[in-house]
């Protein structure tokens, strides 16, 4: 699966490789794509377009802030704070 981000002017976002729509409300959406978890911080946002079977996802409003982190592996958080 590909993964992109086209960005029209800070107010129309489009995403591919979209697994999973953890939130999604009018100031944060919180995705999991194929390249790591999605948090899009923004104002007045509107999914207009989702396909799951093109795994694409499209987003309107004001983006003001896109961040991919980490997924977290549950054991190891756990074994590292038994091992410290």
């Amino acid at each position: 699966m590909e993964h992109s981000i086209n960005l029209k002017g800070r107010s129309d976002l489009l995403i591919s490789g979209v697994e999973h729509i953890y939130s999604f409300s009018d100031k944060k959406v919180e995705i999991q794509t194929c390249e790591g978890r999605m948090v899009i911080d923004g104002e007045e946002l509107d999914m207009n377009k989702l396909n799951l079977e093109e795994n694409v996802i499209s987003v309107q409003g004001t983006i003001n802030s896109i961040v991919y982190s980490k997924s977290k592996d549950p054991k190891e958080g756990f074994l590292k704070k038994v091992f410290k």
